[in-house]
């Protein structure tokens, strides 16, 4: 019976994949043939929906129209849900901080009563009011999605809930069903089992009741995931089987390849070798056969994850080996593509914050001054001149009060700012320590096996009694052991540079080799630009004095100062390659010596140089001459604050216009 439904699943993908090629007949025939705007709409509005799970790029040209349509015909709550809409395409494909904008524009128009409209608006809707509050649970859920994928569980859970209290006002079971879907999902997450299996059952149960099956195959899949939470393992393998059929059934890309993942990851752990590589091998003909416009690829590195876990069962290396390494380059990819996404996330959501802070203050202030006109107004001469030396006296304790405030929000701003920075660095680093990480963990993996080989051949010697060969054999297992192990401590020392990066620090300053930290970090930065542009090259020159005394610094810190200095000089050579001729050659150098009681730095490139006119403000705060959205402004600012303020040294520029820059940083050996 088992065997009879995996056929049946294999001959339903090809018409699971034509069934996205093109939009239905009915469709196009609507586009074709709208004779209006409110026709056009509606047209445009269903191709949309056709192409939401499986093509997000059409869905996003779709929504595109419609929202254009609306705006047009200033259909302010339609425009509220179109956005919602874009929201969430951009959120699948991992464009947060694009998402997040268009969720609160859409928050203001939904959230305005005066909104209101049945104008253009789907018939079973028998108020306006009611409209708008569709809307408004559209909204809310969109934004909990948006704070699933960004890992931020309080508020997903909270928007979810905010969707199903507002549909059950409006008794509206779709929106009620979704909300229990995404709650029970979201439970599970937070290990509460016993509220997940309740709210899952509750979507279960009306999308069976109302006919609303098109996320069935999903929720079933959840179910699973809980009774396996559970220990019913008969009970999950069931509900996964079920959400397989149901997703082939409502041609729901999405629900079909989770379950094809929870059966593999089941059949993994079951050490089913058959089952396991026959459900990663259908995750993976599914995602191929949707094309590269839709975020379900972003998880093919998954597909090949498992399917290296399943040769791996099997105990057929080769093709094992083969899948892992394109897993780790799938899943590498994705990592990056996720944490530019996240960071970009990060700055306009506090960028909102602020945002929303201001115009809180501008309301209190508009509020107070109203209050005062009123009260002047109905106040005799008299009163009049006693209540001005009043409220001045007033306005100055509230004056002082806001200033304290002011200064509060500011330092805490600052702290936040410099933390961010540091993080934004620590983005900078990840692709070159992925680099550099890569070639001792080869090495490990190639001793090792190679190891493992001479271990069995040793066995086999001192079976036959070949003493000899035997010793020689154990020879070379120690010196592969000794080459594991330096390769195991740099892999160990490239991990822990990262983490001490990535922490705000104790302020403790140790002896540091200047020599070491140089070299490594210029490294780094190199790897990290080629990640991002894969035709750069430059020189990279070392002039490091083999007698520098080690000194007492912070090491996170001075590790940042040499990477900002790095990151922009490795930035000017490549922009100048962008303009030069052919016979230009980018080169980074970085030199070390004693001079005068100090250790002395320099970070030269032959990029376009620092006009005169600018100089004296690249130390400033926020200032930066890159185009916006690649700088903050705070790299140098950051820099100068550690050599100066933090080590008591000293930095300087020297640089001419279109022929490079150097920047020498003198470090105190005093106490060292």
């Amino acid at each position: 019976m088992k065997n009879i439904f995996k056929i049946l699943l294999l001959l339903l993908i090809p018409v699971l994949a034509n069934a996205q090629l093109h939009l239905p007949d009915s469709t196009v025939r609507a586009l074709k043939n709208a004779s209006n705007d409110s026709l056009r709409y509606r047209a445009n509005l269903q191709a949309y929906f056709y192409f939401e799970e499986i093509n997000r790029d059409s869905a996003l040209s779709y929504n595109a129209k419609a929202l254009l349509l609306a705006r047009k015909n200033n259909k302010t709550l339609l425009v509220a849900r179109d956005l919602a809409s874009k929201a969430y395409q951009l959120t699948t494909t991992g464009r947060y901080a694009e998402a997040l904008n268009n969720l609160l524009q859409a928050f203001t128009i939904a959230e305005d009563p005066k909104n209101a409209s049945s104008s253009w608006f789907i018939n079973r809707q028998s108020t306006p009011e009611k409209g708008r509050l569709l809307i408004l649970a559209l909204v809310h859920h969109m934004f909990g999605v948006l704070m699933d994928r960004t890992q931020n569980t309080e508020q997903m859970i909270l928007h979810f809930k905010e969707a199903k209290r507002i549909a059950q006002e409006i008794n509206n079971a779709q929106r009620i069903m979704l909300a229990d879907m995404n709650l029970g999902n979201a439970y599970i997450t937070l290990n509460k089992i016993d509220s997940a299996l309740i709210f899952e059952t509750g979507a279960r149960d009306i999308a069976v009741k109302v006919g609303q099956k098109k996320f069935l195959g999903y929720i079933l899949g959840v179910l699973g995931d809980i009774a396996l939470k559970k220990g019913d393992k008969s009970k999950a393998k069931q509900f996964y089987y079920e959400g397989v059929h149901s997703a082939i059934e409502q041609n729901n890309i999405s629900s079909l390849t989770r379950n094809y993942l929870k059966l593999t990851s089941f059949y993994l752990a079951e050490k089913e070798k058959d089952s396991s590589l026959y459900f990663a091998t259908k995750m993976l003909e599914t995602f191929k056969t949707i094309g590269p416009n839709t975020s379900l690829q972003l998880n093919i590195g998954i597909a090949y994850e498992n399917l290296y876990l399943s040769y791996k069962l099997r105990n057929q290396q080769d093709s094992a080996f083969k899948y892992a390494g394109v897993a780790l380059i799938a899943k590498d990819s994705i990592f990056k593509n996720r944490l530019s996404s996240l960071a970009q996330f990060q700055s306009t959501s506090f960028g909102e914050q602020l945002r929303l802070q201001v115009l809180e203050k501008e309301k209190i202030q508009i509020q107070t001054k109203i209050r005062t006109y009123v009260l002047l107004a109905g106040l005799s001469v008299f009163l009049i001149i006693a209540l001005i030396l009043y409220r001045n006296n007033r306005q100055k304790h509230e004056a002082n009060k806001v200033l304290e405030s002011t200064l509060t929000d500011l330092k805490s701003t600052q702290t936040q700012l410099i933390q961010s920075e540091k993080m934004a660095s620590l983005g900078e680093l990840t692709a070159g320590i992925a680099h550099e990480i890569q070639n001792p963990l080869n090495f490990v993996n190639n001793f090792s096996e190679v190891s493992a080989e001479l271990t069995q051949e040793l066995k086999e010697e001192l079976r036959s009694g070949n003493t000899e060969d035997a010793i020689a054999i154990a020879d070379d297992l120690e010196q592969n052991l000794g080459k594991i192990s330096h390769h195991g401590k740099r892999a160990d020392a490239i991990v822990k540079g990262m983490l001490q990066h990535s922490q705000s620090g104790s302020g403790t300053k140790e002896q540091t080799n200047i020599n070491a930290l140089a070299d490594e970090f210029m490294r780094l930065a190199y790897h990290g630009l080629r990640a991002k542009d894969k035709l750069f090259n430059s020189e990279m020159i070392t002039h490091l004095d083999p007698d520098l005394p080690q000194i007492n610094v912070i090491p996170q810190d001075m590790g940042r100062v040499l990477l900002n200095l790095f990151n922009n000089a490795f930035y000017a050579v490549n922009q100048k390659q962008k303009t030069a001729g052919a016979d230009y050659k980018p080169e980074i150098s970085v030199a070390t010596s004693t001079e005068n009681g100090q250790v002395v730095i320099k970070v030269k490139d032959n990029g376009n140089g620092i006009p005169d006119a600018i100089k004296e403000k690249i130390m400033q705060p926020f200032f930066t001459t890159k185009p916006t959205g690649e700088g903050t402004g705070l790299g140098l600012s950051l820099t100068y604050d550690m050599v100066v303020k933090g080590h008591g040294g000293s930095i300087q520029v020297n640089s001419e216009e279109d022929k490079g820059s150097e920047f020498i940083i003198k470090l105190p050996l005093l106490n060292s």
